[in-house]
């Protein structure tokens, strides 16, 4: 913030921020970010009631607070190597033009801030994730201090019905 004075008046001028937030997780070896405005709660240990008839990648419901949340598997939704941990399950509730959804997930990373400007269109296949649901990937340096791929999944384009 900077302060500007004006025929005597002090103001405070709030810098506008293009910064974007994001929940970043991991599916397999590969780093996810969803913006973290389509995240209404991360939790971990649910119980999952299959629900007979439905696609393989719809792992079942869970009770959340009262509310039942259809549980996917974004692994299976996406045909990517490896099984979801339905023992100790870890799962990202997002908002969707359907409603609340419950997506499970590796290791759920943190949250961070990224400058849209420096977000890069998806490379072909990057993660075998079709690029109509990636909104672009980007470089950032991890804890390490090593710099690793971010590919940012658009939520809502990812639940649409005719998507499902």
């Amino acid at each position: 913030m900077s302060e500007i004075e004006v025929l005597g008046l002090r103001e405070i001028k709030k810098e506008v921020s293009t910064e974007e937030r994001l929940i970043t997780f991991y599916l397999n070896d590969e780093l996810i970010g969803v913006n973290i405005k389509d995240v209404i709660k991360i939790t971990k240990d649910m119980d999952i009631t299959p629900v007979p008839k439905t696609k393989d990648y719809i792992l079942g419901v869970m009770n959340l607070r009262g509310n039942i949340i259809p549980v996917v598997s974004l692994k299976k939704k996406f045909n990517l190597n490896g099984e979801d941990n339905l023992e100790h399950p870890m799962i990202v509730v997002v908002e969707t033009d359907l409603g609340h959804i419950g997506i499970t997930v590796d290791k759920v990373e943190g949250a961070i801030n990224i400058n849209p400007e420096e977000i890069q269109p998806p490379p072909m296949n990057s993660i075998g994730i079709d690029p109509d649901f990636i909104d672009g990937v980007i470089m950032i340096e991890n804890g390490s201090g090593k710099k690793e791929l971010l590919t940012l999944l658009n939520i809502k384009k990812i639940f649409r019905t005719e998507n499902l």
